[in-house]
């Protein structure tokens, strides 16, 4: 039985809690709560704080971590598991102590004699830690990182019971899946509890069906997934890149349940054409629903510990406690997970300026070598010159085709361009009056996500022209889109693996690297992304606006034209195509790759601001088809499900009804 309602909160200064753990229950001050959830979330539904995801409100959370809070439940129960309690509890019952747990990430279980009692667990202040710009070194807690302040989210530290508690169920026995000269077994401890001839394989995402079968009281999968030394993955003896993306937690709030969301962030991976998820080591380890929606997506996942970069300085602590605990966490983390199919590579953490000979690092290796052997290990993230990071940025016109068509990693495994987001998550996150200037001299942008805020490039990119946040937004969310694509393009080009940072974000901010917004709407950038992984054709171009150039030119993998704006052919070819700029009677022109599997929007000019002129189009929509019944081609039409350059005349079938570009809207 999970014990999910009825339960109570209050918070204390210092030791003052413990006059009052065995409170009566009708003492006054106490709070309703949830479990599984977070302390600030139960604050701000009782009225006792005001939502941190809106303008700076944040901030009015910060000193919840400093508090001790007592969660409490009237019960009747023998045995009492938690799954999780972020970060230290002390555990009474009726008054006496029964029990003192520290670990978000490990279970722990108490016992009740027969007869009513009243469960209280005190969640102590939040450990001492690092945020971004810090010291690596000093971080003495094996928990996210995020929440003590980060570039994608503002300083909310996270406490709670943020894992299920269950009354009289017994402990979960940990399951051990292997794939041996075609047969499938599964063991819980020393039982075999399922035996397959010659099984129907999980396969990943892009090469096959992710087959489960039924085992115990789990789903489970079996494949073999070897990381070769040149970052690509085979899977059941097939060799495919990987096609990934970064992911954070569903929100700095992550004890909340958010089953929708979730479902739908990895369902959008999916449908990306995503084949390997990368759970950054700043966040969480993730959850047993989070594996088991990738076990039915064929999603595999790199799962890093929760170890982080600093901005002053990287290096895991050595103190041999703290190692200790890394181990003994990993000793109650890896068994949990290893079942699962999707799981395919442990990580020690994100950016350590370490390896396998710090002791950190290397006792977790040893704890996944000795429960885990068969999945591949790596100390962290970048490592050497075949897996780098960065950047995170536009690089400007035209320097940003010139740098990604000059790297020559094996693996990209993090790396992203900016952006603001939706029109509905802005109007959402900002009041009218304070939605202008959109850049860092605005207060309320310098709070979410200043350091993605590049609305000083926006304005360069675009002449200089932008006056207004609905042109802002536009206008970034292009250089997003079409920096991104052309990013990761250039990566899957030279056959490398890519993992753009990032797919989520954690909190609503009015600028981040993310491809979805906060509420789980996808940006434009995130179909950039996917026509890229569905294996759209792409072209390798020095800049999309030509100002000062002689001619176009552009290497291209497909047949390919390119179209002044009114449709006209200007120049076509299968492997290089080249035009004079003089052949184009417009600013703005397109380069079309394979009859519309991918399209370039280009200028004449040095900027992009020609996209500001454009003359209107019209859009007609009628059963699900969106056509441009126009003399002119519609440029950068957002649908819900596409990013379209449609040509006069042309028509494409699109989900829902929103659709509106830079010269045309319905």
């Amino acid at each position: 039985m999970t014990l999910q309602d009825d339960w109570q909160l209050q918070g204390w200064v210092g030791e003052e809690w413990r006059w009052y753990v065995d409170n009566p229950w009708d003492a006054p001050g106490w709070l309703p709560a949830r479990v599984p959830g977070s302390v600030i979330d139960d604050l701000v539904r009782a009225g006792e704080l005001a939502s941190p995801y809106f303008e700076r409100d944040s901030r009015q959370a910060e000193w919840v971590a400093a508090r001790t809070w007592v969660y409490r439940r009237r019960l009747t129960a023998g045995t009492i598991r938690f799954d999780g309690v972020d970060h230290e509890a002390t555990v009474f019952v009726d008054g006496e102590e029964v029990a003192h747990h520290v670990g978000g990430f490990t279970p722990f279980e108490i016992r009740l004699a027969p007869g009513e009692h009243v469960l209280a667990v005190a969640v102590h202040p939040a450990p001492a830690s690092e945020p971004q710009v810090g010291h690596t070194s000093r971080v003495r807690a094996h928990k996210s990182r995020m929440g003590y302040g980060w570039d994608f989210c503002p300083r909310l530290i996270h406490q709670g019971i943020w894992r299920e508690v269950c009354a009289d169920e017994p402990s979960r026995p940990e399951y051990r899946v292997s794939l041996r000269d075609g047969i499938g077994r599964v063991h819980a401890g020393d039982e075999l509890v399922l035996e397959v001839a010659d099984p129907e394989l999980w396969w990943c995402n892009g090469l096959g069906e992710p087959r489960l079968y039924e085992a115990g009281d789990v789903r489970v999968g079996f494949r073999t997934v070897e990381l070769t030394d040149d970052y690509a993955l085979i899977v059941n003896g097939r060799r495919t890149p990987i096609r990934g993306v970064n992911w954070v937690p569903l929100d700095v709030l992550y004890g909340v349940p958010r089953p929708a969301k979730l479902q739908r962030l990895l369902e959008l991976a999916a449908g990306a054409g995503v084949n390997l998820v990368r759970v950054w080591g700043g966040g969480v380890i993730e959850s047993d629903e989070f594996y088991a929606h990738c076990d039915q997506l064929g999603i595999l996942v790199w799962q890093e510990f929760s170890q982080s970069s600093s901005g002053l300085e990287s290096v895991p602590c050595a103190d041999p406690e703290f190692v200790a605990t890394l181990a003994a966490d990993a000793r109650g983390i890896v068994p949990r997970l290893a079942h699962h199919p999707s799981l395919a590579i442990w990580g020690g953490g994100n950016e350590l300026d370490a390896d396998d000979g710090h002791p950190a690092l290397a006792a977790l290796r040893e704890v996944v070598a000795e429960l885990d052997p068969d999945r591949a290990w790596l100390p962290t993230s970048p490592l050497g010159e075949r897996d780098v990071h960065g950047p995170w940025e536009h690089q400007g016109l035209p320097a940003h085709n010139r740098h990604w068509d000059g790297v020559r990693s094996n693996l990209h495994s993090e790396f992203g361009v900016e952006g603001m987001t939706n029109r509905e998550a802005l109007e959402r996150l900002i009041a009218p009056q304070h939605r202008w200037p959109a850049d860092r001299s605005n207060p309320v942008y310098a709070h979410l996500g200043a350091w993605w805020n590049n609305a000083p490039l926006v304005q360069e990119c675009f002449g200089g022209r932008i006056e207004d946040v609905e042109t802002m937004l536009r206008a970034s969310q292009w250089l997003q889109y079409d920096g991104l694509r052309y990013a990761v393009e250039a990566t899957l080009r030279r056959g490398a693996g890519a993992i753009p940072w990032q797919l989520n974000e954690s909190f609503p901010n009015a600028w981040c690297t993310s491809i979805v917004d906060w509420h789980g709407r996808p940006k434009p950038a995130y179909f950039g992304l996917a026509r890229a992984y569905r294996g759209a054709p792409s072209a390798r171009f020095p800049t999309p606006a030509w100002g000062g150039q002689d001619e176009v030119v552009a290497r291209v993998g497909a047949p390919a034209r390119l179209l002044d704006l009114d449709g006209r052919v200007v120049a076509t070819g299968d492997t290089e195509l080249r035009a004079p700029l003089s052949a184009f009677a417009h600013d703005v022109f397109v380069l079309d790759l394979d009859a519309g599997a991918n399209r370039y929007v280009m200028t004449r000019t040095p900027d992009l601001a020609p996209l500001l002129d454009l003359p209107p189009t019209t859009l007609e929509l009628h059963d699900g088809a969106l056509r441009n019944a126009g003399d002119i081609i519609a440029v950068g039409v957002v649908c819900d499900t596409d990013v379209l350059d449609l040509l006069p005349g042309e028509t494409r079938m699109i989900t829902g009804a929103r659709a509106e570009g830079w010269n045309a809207h319905l």
